[in-house]
């Protein structure tokens, strides 16, 4: 038996009972295990140490199908799978050729917000026929946030920006990303207002803005959360070592905060979601 589903890229027919699928996006990982779909290949951008430690070992054994932007044919039919779940942005262009392979879905992650994301891990369990499943777990989870949320201490109405420290620069999540959107609904204040983020240029035509250290020491956040790897060391050396650094609001009185940037900005996930606002709650000043 099957079933005609829509989704960000049309409608595929897909059969009624799912075992098995492909993820192309990190961000679908939780959702394919918590329904308990065998997980078969991730594009993981060939470092399994992309997913967090709870996902990797509920995952098991998994073919890498190469990285997020380009995914490798192959190694996606190599995986057998009965489904393919994709993003929409990111995988538009190769719609028909993963289709080819398997029935192919694809939803926004990349430019997702918080509660978009909600929405899409849902449309997944109605995907695999498991949508009550799928509420389950995020009835689960909002409660969660709402816990964790009461215990957080600092002061959310100093104004908050998230930034990404690369080899690419600096990059700022507007209050239209998954980051910004979930720290306003928190309750934090954004650095970021429309009118200051209309003037930075667009990083790969979307929600995250492109950032010099001047254009950072203009909009000079009262708190500032880094969100970095341990391969960008030296990126954020050279950040910490500038002219605006030790100006900044948030650095002259100690509101800045260093966290994984595969937790934070990758997973796209409720459970992403879960530690990153436990991580909040266990903050002091």
């Amino acid at each position: 038996m099957t079933f005609e589903f829509k989704h960000d890229a049309g409608t595929t027919e897909l059969p009624e009972i799912i075992n098995s699928a492909v993820a192309l996006e990190l961000s679908f990982v939780e959702a394919l295990v918590t329904l308990d779909i065998d997980v078969k290949g991730i594009a993981d951008d060939g470092d399994s140490t992309n997913l967090i430690s709870p996902l990797n070992k509920e995952v098991g054994n998994y073919i890498s199908v190469g990285t997020r932007i380009d995914p490798d044919f192959e190694s996606i039919r190599s995986s057998v799978p009965q489904l393919i779940i994709g993003d929409a942005d990111r995988h538009k262009d190769i719609y028909n050729e993963l289709n080819d392979i398997a029935p192919t879905i694809l939803f926004k992650s990349f430019e997702s917000g918080y509660q978009e994301s909600l929405e899409v891990f849902q449309r997944i369990g109605t995907a695999v026929s498991k949508s009550k499943e799928a509420k389950e777990r995020l009835d689960k989870h909002r409660e969660l946030i709402n816990d964790f949320n009461e215990q957080i201490s600092i002061d959310k109405n100093k104004e908050t920006l998230a930034i990404v420290v690369s080899e690419q620069g600096l990059t700022a999540h507007s209050h239209k990303t998954y980051i910004g959107e979930f720290l306003s609904k928190l309750g934090f204040k954004n650095a970021l207002n429309d009118k200051i983020a209309k003037k930075l240029p667009a990083y790969k035509e979307s929600y995250y803005l492109e950032l010099s250290y001047e254009q950072l020491a203009n909009i000079n956040p009262e708190r500032l959360i880094v969100m970095i790897n341990d391969n960008n060391n030296n990126d954020l050396s050279k950040l910490q070592n500038s002219n605006q650094w030790d100006d900044l609001d948030a650095v002259k009185n100690d509101r800045v905060h260093f966290v994984n940037r595969d937790e934070w900005a990758k997973l796209r996930s409720p459970i992403a979601s879960e530690d990153i606002v436990e991580t909040l709650a266990n903050l002091k000043e």
